[in-house]
């Protein structure tokens, strides 16, 4: 639904898939708006949930009964059109707004700086949203992911005039922003169940870019987008890479716990940046955000980056058992498998990998990149997919990418599809040695698994 000039003052705002971290992050925007919030979602609120301490009912589940008293509906990507309380909203006449749409009136009349992209996002978001904090400038910043320095939370709802805020593609929500800056971390196939074809997804992100007015500025990738995509764009372009383009990395030193290099923007050094994450995908979006910054206000504070941290689910390190490090991440696409697997290769040993699929038409349509996104592993356990509230489709289920990754790998014998995490958890940690990682990867709930997995590796450790 597109709407202009909602007033969110005294409004009862109901905010469905609430837990989620893209929700949750609007919950103290729509308050700093003078909003009542509630919420619902389908899973419980954990009792250590930032939420707890907004002020916030929520309520367990989805049901129409919510919905006495509200005037503003706001629903997640995730809930199915056909969701009942959301058709019942709709038959009330209460308005109903995507995430998107409800984040752009909010954000109506502020600069805005919107990170969008197949990959990297939430932590190219945070990470200029760092350097802005650092800088005393006191943003909006919202990301879809948990921060330690946001106090768990996406949110972090300042005083300034500049708004960084993390725009999602994922069902073409991210039309409804219009960025001062525009950062695109990159481009490649990705949610054709919702855009139908590649050309269709790079149509949509061509038409947000050429929105961006003329005194703007677009931070893009030196090398890697569609050709064409840029062909009708007004703003002024600042292209950044590892080797090349108007903002790059000299002298590019990669280690297992972060990255150091120089910052070289048209050819003036702006000092070092230490990233304190691993992989060059890392350092690349450390680069995108001194990139945007420096478009902003014409500064670029390198040496805030080294005291960003991580977002959570970015490589977050859950320490050592039986020698054996166990690496939580976010990676669900073949890319940023490939990129996370290279990252967590720097510390040497070998790499254990469970993995959960995130959506059956991903796996469909991306399952010969699937299948060789995991050469860098020594074993991997594959277990069901997580569905996102869509239907199975032929040729998108979990045993299929499995065996699609077993005809790559030297010893298809260490690749196996296994219904229970149980299971997949004992055969991955039976393979883990001295000096090996173990890395649970995957966008749905598979992080639920690392109690368990430490749990594994310390039994092995007590026989």
């Amino acid at each position: 639904m597109v709407v202009s000039g909602l007033d969110f003052r005294a409004a009862h705002v109901h905010l469905m898939g609430i837990a989620g971290a893209g929700m949750s992050a609007l919950v103290p925007l729509l308050q700093q708006a003078g909003a009542q919030v509630s919420g619902c979602d389908l899973a419980a609120v954990p009792p250590n949930h930032h939420l707890h301490g907004c002020g916030v009912s929520i309520a367990l589940g989805h049901d129409a009964g919510h919905l006495p008293g509200v005037d503003i509906v706001v629903h997640s990507s995730a809930v199915d059109q056909r969701n009942p309380e959301l058709q019942a909203a709709r038959e009330a006449d209460i308005t109903v707004l995507s995430r998107q749409a409800c984040l752009a009136e909010l954000l109506r009349g502020r600069r805005t700086l919107a990170v969008a992209g197949s990959h990297g996002k939430t932590s190219t978001a945070w990470m200029i949203g760092h350097l802005l904090l650092a800088q005393g400038r006191d943003p909006v910043v919202l990301v879809g992911g948990a921060v330690a320095h946001l106090g768990g939370g996406g949110a972090h709802v300042g005083a300034g005039d500049v708004v960084v805020v993390e725009v999602d593609e994922s069902d073409g929500g991210f039309a409804h922003t219009s960025p001062e800056i525009a950062v695109l971390t990159n481009l490649e196939a990705e949610h054709l169940d919702h855009y139908g074809s590649e050309e269709s997804l790079y149509r949509a992100f061509a038409q947000w870019l050429q929105a961006v007015p003329a005194q703007g500025t677009l931070i893009i990738p030196d090398q890697g987008l569609p050709p064409g995509l840029l062909d009708q764009v007004q703003a002024q372009q600042r292209a950044v890479g590892l080797c090349s383009g108007s903002v790059q990395a000299h002298d590019l030193h990669c280690h297992p716990e972060g990255s150091q290099c120089r910052v070289h923007i048209d050819g003036v050094d702006y000092g070092p940046l230490n990233v304190p994450i691993p992989g060059t995908h890392m350092v690349h979006n450390a680069l995108m955000a001194v990139a945007a910054v420096h478009a902003l206000c014409g500064e670029a504070p390198c040496a805030a980056m080294a005291s960003s941290g991580r977002v959570g689910r970015r490589f977050t390190d859950h320490g050592r058992y039986r020698g054996v490090r166990v690496i939580e991440d976010y990676a669900h696409h073949p890319t940023e498998i490939r990129a996370t697997l290279a990252a967590a290769a720097l510390a040497g040993g070998r790499l254990q990998v469970l993995f959960q699929p995130h959506r059956f038409t991903r796996t469909r349509d991306l399952l010969s990149s699937f299948a060789t996104a995991f050469t860098q592993a020594h074993a991997l356990a594959v277990v069901p997919t997580y569905a996102a509230s869509e239907a199975p489709v032929a040729g998108g289920d979990a045993a299929t990418l499995a065996s699609a990754v077993m005809q790559t790998m030297s010893d298809p014998a260490r690749v196996q599809f296994v219904h229970h995490w149980a299971t997949a958890i004992a055969f991955i940690c039976a393979h883990a040695r001295y000096g090996d990682t173990v890395l649970i990867l995957g966008a749905g709930d598979i992080g639920e698994s690392v109690p368990d997995v430490v749990h594994e590796l310390q039994s092995t450790e007590a026989h």
